[in-house]
């Protein structure tokens, strides 16, 4: 189950991004730099990374792209031509057509990255000019119409085998996994909330438990565009994750949370940024370089592929972190609230 429902990672990323940004702007909601500052910092931290991987796109499209296009029929879409400017935009999440090999390896993952920049253009208006007491309400609607909305736009944008399915990589039609994240930043900032379940714990487990029984239900048939998932299955999924950072946060010395302050997870967390960018691509360029050497491939082939894609997605992370990100967060931090 756990294998079958792991591309529930976007959505976890989704919570927790909710979790994060809105925790942040809570926090500085009076700010007279609010804007400022969160902009400036979430582009030295999204914009260079992200740029710099499109134009190494760009470069081989110029360069070896024709030498691809001769092994694999119609390997880069979007084009030059095409829709390389919205990506530049981040808005490839509404104009996505198709991607084939390369193209898909290479761009895919940004669709997330879309969804998140588009979260930041209202995130922040919506926690400065909703008030703390009607917030909540804002928030649980977003959770509530987003499963409906997914269910009309499925109805009027059907998925066919050359598109993305629309109701899994539009902003709207997964907002309620960033609302749901920042409704648990705006609950664990309430202090008569927090003491009402400290005294509840019982609730909590049970609540989790509960929602990790329907996590279970919904591995059994882990198609993210069936009826069932596209309509209660990704909320679902988000108040699980919800209730996750709820565990960690009223039990710091618990088992889940002793597991979430491991070295290694920390050194993931860091890197992860690059490493979703890259992964894919990386994972394609080696499975390429396998079929292209044995006519026959056998497992242990695509077994030691994914092992050396491994090794070299975490050395090209730890040079970037090292070198660009890390760099590019100090100066960001520069910009205070």
């Amino acid at each position: 189950m756990g294998a079958a429902m792991g591309w529930t990672g976007v959505d976890l990323f989704f919570v927790l991004s909710g979790f994060l940004i809105g925790g942040i702007l809570l926090d500085v909601r009076e700010s007279p730099s609010y804007y400022k500052t969160f902009y400036v910092r979430r582009f030295y931290r999204i914009v260079p990374i992200y740029y710099l991987w499109l134009v190494g796109y760009v470069l081989l499209l110029l360069t070896v792209g024709k030498a691809i296009a001769d092994y694999y029929p119609d390997p880069f879409i979007p084009t030059l031509e095409g829709g390389i400017p919205w990506l530049f935009a981040f808005v490839q999440n509404v104009t996505f057509d198709k991607y084939m090999t390369l193209g898909w390896a290479w761009l895919v993952p940004t669709w997330s990255l879309a969804v998140e920049e588009q979260f930041y253009l209202i995130a922040p208006l919506l926690i400065r000019r909703v008030s703390k007491r009607v917030l909540p309400y804002a928030l649980g609607s977003v959770v509530f119409v987003a499963p409906l909305l997914r269910l009309w736009v499925r109805s009027h944008f059907p998925t066919t085998g050359a598109n993305w399915d629309m109701a899994y990589i539009l902003m709207p039609c997964r907002a309620d996994s960033l609302a749901m994240g920042v409704l648990v930043a705006l609950f664990w900032r309430t202090t008569s909330l927090r003491a009402w379940l400290s005294n509840r714990a019982w609730l909590l487990y049970g609540l989790t438990a509960a929602f990790f029984a329907g996590i279970v239900l919904l591995g059994r048939t882990p198609n993210l565009t069936s009826l069932p998932m596209q309509t209660i299955g990704y909320t679902w999924i988000a108040v699980f994750y919800g209730l996750i950072i709820v565990v960690v946060l009223e039990k710091p010395g618990g088992v889940l949370a002793s597991v979430t302050r491991t070295k290694w997870l920390g050194e993931i967390g860091r890197l992860s940024y690059c490493i979703y960018l890259i992964h894919f691509a990386v994972w394609w360029v080696f499975n390429t370089c396998v079929f292209a050497l044995e006519r026959r491939p056998l497992w242990w082939h695509y077994t030691a592929a994914s092992c050396g894609a491994l090794i070299v997605v975490y050395i090209i992370a730890r040079m970037s972190w090292r070198d660009i990100e890390y760099p590019l967060l100090r100066r960001g931090s520069a910009y205070q609230y």
